[in-house]
């Protein structure tokens, strides 16, 4: 489905009427009098010679001043809920930061007893922080608000569009310069930025059908892909943001996994645990191991692994197997040997498979993408210095004591940040961009695009220049190639397909055994209908479901 030329999209409330919002406002002017100060006063009488006015015109005259600013506030709502909600879903926190000189300049001063009202009728929070030069308030909307949206003439609202963009491109430009301040890299922002002009949703008329077929575990993870979708069509993709550790943000970062796909990328490359195993240079830097020690030791390394010893059997052995191998007793006694099993697992990307006991992991059901967010949680970001009343932190200090206690040092001497700088991400990129190809990363990963430019952009090269930047610090890093293009999203539409008629059916069995007076049926039908769980098929073919609150 095309955009259509003369159309844009005007996202509103789908349970409250703008009517009724604009309604409840006039009655809380009326409470204090006709108007309030802020509200325009009523025209003098203008009474010409020999005309007078009866009681009935005033009347109708006043009628119509009244009924021109309820239209005019009509308008203003329509166009701040509207640009409230996109800001809402294009930030991954779900909030939407508006600085209030800005909506004065838009909206006039009517604009804090507007927004007071949706406070009042319950519709918007605010998170009540704002901090000079730094913060303005943010904006959410209360949990049962659901969104839509109308397609209107590229026309609509184009009045209060001019003067909101005008009114931000100060911010903007701003904004433009902290970012490229915090990357320290114009070359790096210039090259990035070109690239994302390449990104595009390349298979448009699947990518609505499956939002439109897919079932989601709430309307707002479905209005959130529909906004997504809605930016690609807007195009004119730009770096949004970076963070403090130059972590590069952009459209592509906001988008969903399962949207992907539908992307114009040919493949996409990963490392595998890449996080902890940056934190090996930390570990390196403790315990004093040479660069040139790891690359002797990570070819053994490699042979433990592709000899497929159980990983249990490598902790007990891993010190004997390293002498046996020609790597001098003495260059790593003093290295415990669960830092020396960390930094194995770490290399052959299989932390994430050993960190939480099997038993338990097949107990809660849980994803290798909820182990890592766990250990992410309670072990690597946690801002606690222990392990107290933490399930997970307790588990990886019981099996990696000393590792963890560097971690906690780490923490103390602000030297985390170190490993995140070394992820060295730019590097990557910047080494890609030598060679004139159009890539950006999405986190940890490099994607590579389909288009012309990339023909000669293998995967072997951005291995090679990956593993190059990586190996500088002593890091042996296991590169994953994920593929994409039609059969990928052809693929992905037909898991949908099969995913869509087993949740029916499931469902179906579920409001059967409810029915029939089954508690266990009823609770989780509850729980299936407030968002807690979504589905997927396991390996086998099985239908699952997964707990989105872990």
């Amino acid at each position: 489905m095309k955009k259509s030329l003369y159309t844009k999209k005007i996202w509103g409330l789908k349970d409250y009427s703008i009517d009724d919002i604009v309604s409840n406002y006039v009655k809380a002017e009326k409470t204090y009098g006709l108007y309030s100060k802020s509200a325009p006063k009523i025209m003098p009488k203008i009474q010409l010679p020999n005309a007078p006015m009866s009681e009935c015109d005033e009347v109708k005259e006043e009628r119509k001043l009244i009924v021109k600013r309820e239209k005019l506030l009509a308008k203003k709502y329509e166009f701040l809920i509207h640009t409230i909600i996109k800001r809402v879903l294009n930030n991954d926190n779900g909030m939407a930061y508006l600085h209030s000189a800005i909506l004065q300049n838009v909206f006039g001063k009517d604009y804090r007893k507007m927004l007071d009202n949706l406070f009042k009728m319950g519709i918007l929070h605010s998170d009540g922080y704002y901090s000079l030069d730094e913060k303005t308030y943010g904006y959410y909307f209360a949990p049962n608000v659901r969104f839509t949206y109308t397609l209107r003439p590229s026309s609509y609202l184009s009045d209060y569009d001019a003067k909101l963009n005008k009114c931000l491109l100060p911010y903007q430009t701003k904004e433009e310069q902290d970012n490229k301040q915090r990357l320290e890299n114009d070359y790096l922002y210039s090259r990035y930025n070109d690239s994302l002009k390449y990104l595009k949703l390349q298979y448009v008329d699947e990518a609505v059908s499956f939002v439109t077929s897919h079932i989601f575990p709430t309307d707002k993870s479905n209005e959130y892909y529909v906004r997504v979708i809605d930016r690609y069509m807007d195009g004119d993709f730009h770096i949004t943001s970076i963070d403090d550790n130059k972590r590069i943000y952009s459209i592509a970062t906001s988008t969903p996994r399962l949207l992907k796909p539908f992307l114009n990328i040919k493949y996409s490359l990963d490392v595998h645990n890449s996080h902890p195993l940056l934190f090996n240079s930390i570990l390196m830097s403790y315990y004093n191991i040479p660069t040139s020690l790891m690359d002797k030791i990570y070819p053994i390394y490699e042979q433990i692994y592709t000899s497929n010893v159980e990983s249990h059997n490598v902790r007990r052995f891993l010190r004997k197997i390293l002498i046996t191998n020609n790597i001098e007793e003495e260059n790593i006694k003093s290295i415990p040997i669960d830092v020396l099993y960390y930094m194995y697992l770490t290399s052959m990307g299989l932390l994430w498979d050993v960190t939480i006991p099997k038993e338990m992991v097949d107990e809660k059901n849980l994803l290798r993408s909820d182990i890592k967010v766990l250990m992410f949680r309670e072990v690597f970001y946690s801002k606690k210095l222990t392990a107290r009343g933490k399930e997970y932190a307790k588990i990886f200090a019981k099996d990696f004591p000393n590792v963890y206690t560097v971690v906690l040092d780490s923490k103390r001497e602000n030297r985390t940040k170190l490993a995140n700088d070394m992820m060295k991400i730019g590097k990557i990129l910047v080494g890609l961009y030598a060679k004139k190809f159009k890539v950006i990363s999405i986190h940890d990963a490099i994607v590579v695009l389909d288009v012309k430019q990339n023909e000669k952009c293998t995967e072997e090269v951005v291995k090679q220049v990956m593993t190059a930047v990586y190996r500088k610090y002593g890091l042996h890093p296991d590169i994953s190639v994920d593929y994409y293009g039609k059969e990928c999203m052809e693929k992905l539409m037909e898991q949908n397909r099969l995913l869509k008629d087993l949740i029916t059916d499931y469902v179906l069995q579920l409001k059967g055994l409810a029915q029939e007076g089954d508690e266990d049926a009823i609770s989780l039908l509850k729980k299936i209908g407030n968002g807690d769980y979504d589905f997927y098929i396991d390996k086998d073919g099985q239908l699952m479901l997964h707990p989105l609150h872990i």
